[in-house]
This record gives C-alpha cells, sequence and structure tokens, in this order.
C-alpha cells in the first residue's frame, strides 16, 4: 500500500510538471543591421533557456512550419493554432549604433492577443546572452526587465550605473556672479558669488548645503551662513535638469540712500535674516567620478539692509547664476 501512495505521488508530480510547461512556439526574430548568424544564434539561445524556465517548453517555428517571415499577431496566432501550440513569441533584434534592442512579445493563440512585450537593450554584444536570459526570466515572471536582476544577470552598463546611481557624496567651489533687482543692494548692480558646496545625490533627488561669499562695488557684500537645498532631477541620464529650492541664513551689507534734513546721502548699511530661494538648473556627467552643475537661482533674504534707523527700499533680492565641478 505505501508503495502504491509513493508511485500515485510520483504519476501526479510528473503530471503536473508536463500540464505546467505550455507549448509555445518560438518564431525566428526579425533582424535590423544584424547578420544571419547573430539572429540564429539569438534564435537558439532564447529559445533554450526559456525552456529551462520549465513554465514554457518552446520549438523553433523553422522546424515546425518552415522558415516564414511572421512578425505580426496575426501571422503568429494563425501558424501555432494550425499547428496545436497554446503560446506563440515573436521577437526583433536591432542594431542601433553599436547598441543592440531586443525586443519580445508572447501571444495566447487561444486568446488572439498579446499577453506580454518586454524589450531591453545590450551595449554590447558581448552582453546579449545575459540580456535574452533576462528576457526568458521576465517572459516566464510575467514582470519588466528592471525587475529580474540577480547576481550572475547584471549586464555590464548596469552595475556601472547602479554603483554610481545608488548614492553620491561630493563636494567643491561654486563660482558665478549676483545680480540684485529692485535697488536692493543699493547702487551695487553685480555682485561676484564664491561659494563652497557639499551634496549627496541618489538616484532622484539631491541634498546640498553651501556657504559663501559675494562682493561687489560700494561696498556691496553678503556672507551666507549655510544654505540647505532640495533639488529634483528630472532624468537618470549623464545630462539631467533638475529643479531645486532651498533656505539658509544671509548677511548683507551695502551702501544705502539715507535723506536727512541736509539732503540725500550714502551710509554703510547691513542686515541679517532669513533667506529663501528657488530655480532651476543642469547637472552633467552624472555617471562619472565627477559632476558638473550649473543653477539659476532667484533668492529673497526677509530682512532689509539698515542704518541708524534707515533702510534699504526692499528686502534683498535678485538672481545667482553659478557653476560648478564637484568630485
Amino acid at each position: 500500500m505505501r508503495k502504491m501512495i509513493i508511485l500515485i505521488s510520483i504519476i501526479f508530480l510528473f503530471t503536473g510538471t508536463l500540464q505546467a510547461s505550455e507549448k509555445t512556439l518560438l518564431f525566428r526574430f526579425k533582424g535590423t543591421g544584424v547578420d544571419e548568424e547573430l539572429i540564429d544564434a539569438v534564435d537558439q539561445i532564447f529559445g533554450s533557456v526559456l525552456s529551462q524556465q520549465g513554465k514554457y517548453s518552446t520549438a523553433s517555428a523553422v522546424n515546425v512550419v518552415g522558415n516564414v517571415e511572421c512578425y505580426s499577431l496575426s501571422c503568429a496566432v494563425a501558424y501555432a493554432d494550425e499547428a496545436g501550440f497554446m503560446k506563440a513569441i515573436t521577437g526583433s533584434l536591432t542594431r542601433l549604433g553599436g547598441k543592440f534592442i531586443v525586443n519580445i512579445q508572447l501571444i495566447d493563440v487561444e486568446r488572439d492577443k498579446m499577453i506580454l512585450g518586454v524589450d531591453a537593450v545590450s551595449e554590447t554584444e558581448e552582453d546579449l546572452d545575459i540580456v535574452l536570459k533576462r528576457l526568458a526570466k521576465s517572459i516566464t515572471a510575467g514582470k519588466e526587465m528592471d525587475e529580474t536582476a540577480e547576481v550572475g544577470l547584471v549586464t555590464e552598463s548596469e552595475a556601472k550605473l547602479e554603483r554610481r546611481k545608488s548614492s553620491y557624496t561630493s563636494n567643491g567651489l561654486r563660482v558665478g556672479f549676483m545680480w540684485p533687482s529692485a535697488d536692493s543692494f543699493g547702487k551695487t548692480s553685480r555682485l561676484t558669488a564664491l561659494d563652497f558646496v557639499f551634496q549627496h545625490d541618489t538616484k532622484d533627488y539631491f541634498l546640498s548645503g553651501r556657504s559663501g561669499l559675494k562682493w561687489g562695488s560700494s561696498s556691496a557684500f553678503n556672507f551666507t551662513f549655510l544654505e540647505t537645498k532640495i533639488g529634483r532631477y528630472l532624468s537618470r541620464g549623464d545630462f539631467s535638469p533638475f529643479i531645486s529650492g532651498g533656505i539658509g541664513i544671509q548677511y548683507n551689507r551695502a551702501e544705502i540712500e539715507i535723506k536727512g534734513p541736509s539732503g540725500t546721502d550714502f551710509d554703510s548699511a547691513s542686515g541679517t535674516g532669513l533667506s529663501f530661494c528657488g530655480g532651476i538648473g543642469l547637472a552633467a556627467f552624472r555617471t562619472y567620478d565627477f559632476q558638473f552643475q550649473l543653477d539659476v537661482d532667484y533668492f529673497i533674504v526677509f530682512a532689509k539692509i539698515e542704518s541708524d534707523g534707515n533702510s534699504g527700499k526692499e528686502y534683498p533680492q535678485g538672481i545667482i547664476f553659478t557653476f560648478c565641478i564637484k568630485h
């Protein structure tokens, strides 16, 4: 009796394995800018690794229906249905410059619809086998490519990108100019800016702190004790625009007009207060060990420049244009 139970269990397990493996007809990849030998290799590698996953049992369409050019949904369904297959797969391999773009579609023959479409980019021909294995895992699991990375299945370009993009801390000197508006720095129209900046980057955001000096004519002077900014990158590429905003504490000094009994005079005045800024910028070389960054910010300091009861016309405000190479 015990042997009979074991035998029945083995039969059930074997039957379940057979049922889980769906017959899938794999059509020849459509090639653009690649030779026939590479297409043959891609066909064989992808069919083999997909079958090894266990969910789909693939057969080459070349061996079943002949060497037909079948790249559309209707064509794949017609041939696969006639040959008695439950699923069909079509794909394409395109060379674009030095890169290879691989696209795969999994088709449900009975329902006459595409179940899943995934694509991937291989930076080199040598990485194609890894990309094909990832695509096979994606098709089997019904997931996107970026969800199937694991040890041994990460391309060289992905490894480089992940090392650089997980987080990155840098520092450097920021130089540029500040243009006050609304006569908020007296008669001074421009100040030279020099700041020290410390920045921590993640994939999509950055947090920076900076302090520094700005100086101009007529005794105009600005000292930023500390300004903290948070920014949002709009791209994960090497060149990315960003938006940012921040808060800080600034000391400002300039010559202002003072009206007295004897007429109008000028005197050196100062003020310290809370500042706010916001703006846009561009970060370059984000996947390198250094980074170029350009900022354009509008700022305002909520403390007028004052002297002996007299104050400037407006809160100190204006535009700051700076650039920096951080490492």
